[in-house]
């Protein structure tokens, strides 16, 4: 038995129809329910519960009042700080658990920190919040208009409308307990207050009352004893009934002012800075990039297809057209170079063009010449990575890089939800991920003036480092699968590569009884039919 002439269940398995066979059918099936149940459980795994992976997420505190003399439930007052208590307060409810990475900062630098993105809320508490608090116990005594002291949650627009919802979320229980526990102490000290205003109006009655005295005692002095009698009679009364008034006069707290006071601390959310129009929301840096990470991977395998079609590594079809061309297929290290090198000579123009169009349906594009060079990198990043998972894996890379690109790059990416409200594993592989250091990069770019601690630096270096990574384990892997396994388009392992690396194919042979297949020999006569 030759090469040449196989044997008879050879012939028979390569007649046969490959749609008769049950793995022709069943492995696309697995494969397609294998990805979907995949790419559900890690998008909606990592996105779906924010609130049930809250954890360390960065909320600033400011106190900046001034404090006063406040009433105690003795009726004494003392200088305090109420602002200073209803940061203690948030403190330790905030300390519970790791939720909230509380962080108490100067004005100063809570802008520097929310102008780089590294706050998501700030709350601060103003200079006149003791004196407003203490005006607002008076003023339930009396007819002076009285405001609740105001508490200013500003909140992080580029974050997305998400990750302020979460921030507010997140700093409503600890301002809730603190003015709960300030309301109680107001609340105690309401006796003390009204006793106080008791006195007042009972020691101006009292005042009156003698003046009173005095004066008809010198009225009656003049008269007889009968006048003076009356006199004495009606003073005595007056004494009495002195008390009484003081009691109706005297002002008291009504209900809807003690409600107030048990919960004093009224908070006003607004945003830090306004968004400009065509930022969708604080979204618009996450749809760029978005876009970027899609160009990359679908443009990189449209690109290894096309050439490998070229290079008749594979069918070339476009259309009606089918094409087997000559095999001309150079090196795995080679082919990748070609590839790569394209792609990333074409991606230059790419990321204008993108960002010409971006700015043409109103998206504002600041810092033009940092944007181009972002998404040259970004594009060129991506395709290495793809490129070098096809190289590696073959078909399978382009998986691959569906699910290492898309499926988990996307609930780590840190934009649609914040990581610090994300499950663990997203937040770790959020380091080793292109589209989270994209995000990071562009965001800078778009929203936060190009500052390089806003995760414009850190995300060039990333990327630059995931560039260099993809590139060498191409290269590395490409030139290990020629030595070992031979080129692309040969069969066989290293003997093969040894002894026939230019023999051809071994080819069926047909009986005497059946006509060899002419056409077999010129690939030419397969063009425009499937072999």
């Amino acid at each position: 038995m030759t090469e040449t002439n196989p044997p008879e269940h050879a012939r028979k398995h390569w007649a046969r129809p490959p749609y008769t066979t049950f793995t022709f059918w069943a492995f696309p099936a697995v494969v397609i329910m294998v990805l979907a149940m995949l790419g559900t459980a890690l998008y909606l795994g990592g996105l779906s519960s924010p609130k049930d992976f809250f954890k360390d997420f960065p909320i600033a505190v400011v106190n900046q009042d001034r404090g006063a003399q406040v009433p105690g439930r003795d009726g004494s007052s003392e200088q305090q700080n109420l602002g200073r208590q209803i940061v203690d307060e948030f403190a330790d409810e905030a300390g519970k658990d790791d939720r909230v990475d509380l962080r108490e900062l100067s004005w100063g630098e809570t802008q520097e920190q929310m102008e780089r993105g590294d706050l998501y809320a700030a709350v601060v508490i103003p200079g006149s919040f003791s004196e407003d608090t203490v005006n607002l116990v008076e003023g339930s005594l009396t007819q002076d208009s009285a405001t609740r002291p105001q508490v200013t949650l500003y909140t992080d627009p580029q974050a997305g409308s998400l990750g302020t919802k979460l921030a507010t979320g997140a700093v409503d229980p600890g301002i809730t307990r603190a003015s709960e526990a300030m309301g109680e102490e107001l609340t105690g000290s309401i006796g003390a207050a009204q006793q106080q205003a008791q006195d007042r109006v009972l020691d101006q009655l009292q005042q009156s009352q003698q003046e009173q005295s005095r004066e008809l005692a010198k009225s009656a002095a003049q008269g007889g004893p009968a006048v003076q009698q009356f006199a004495q009679q009606v003073q005595q009364a007056q004494e009495k009934s002195v008390r009484q008034i003081a009691d109706n006069l005297a002002p008291k707290v009504s209900s809807v002012s003690q409600e107030a006071l048990a919960d004093p601390v009224q908070v006003v959310s607004e945003p830090y800075q306004e968004l400009e129009d065509g930022t969708a929301l604080g979204m618009g840096a996450f749809y760029y990039c978005i876009l970027l990470l899609v160009v990359g991977l679908s443009g990189s395998v449209a690109l290894n297809v096309l050439m490998d079609g070229r290079m008749g590594a594979a069918p070339f079809e476009m259309g009606p057209v089918f094409r087997d061309n000559p095999r001309r297929i150079p090196s795995r290290i080679l082919g990748f170079l070609i590839k790569w090198a394209t792609f990333t000579v074409a991606a230059a123009p790419t990321s204008a063009l993108m960002m010409w169009v971006a700015s043409s349906v109103g998206v504002p594009v600041p810092h033009g010449v940092a944007l181009f060079f972002l998404g040259w990198l970004a594009l060129s990043t991506v395709s290495a990575i793809v490129l070098a998972l096809i190289t590696l894996g073959g078909s399978a890379g382009m998986l691959l890089s569906m699910i290492y690109l898309v499926f988990m790059g996307l609930p780590s990416a840190g934009a649609v939800v914040p990581l610090q409200a994300v499950p663990g594993f997203f937040r770790v592989i959020a380091h080793i991920e292109p589209l989270h250091h994209i995000f990071l990069t562009v965001r800078s770019v778009l929203y936060f003036d190009a500052n390089p601690h806003a995760g414009l630096q850190s995300g060039v270096i990333a990327l630059f480092v995931m560039l260099v990574i993809a590139v060498v384990a191409a290269l590395a892997g490409g030139w290990a699968y020629d030595r070992f396994f031979g080129k692309r388009g040969t069969a066989g392992g290293p003997k093969h590569v040894a002894g026939r690396a230019d023999r051809p194919t071994a080819r069926p042979v047909t009986s005497a009884a059946e006509p060899a297949d002419k056409s077999a020999d010129n690939p030419r006569v397969l063009a425009g039919q499937r072999p």
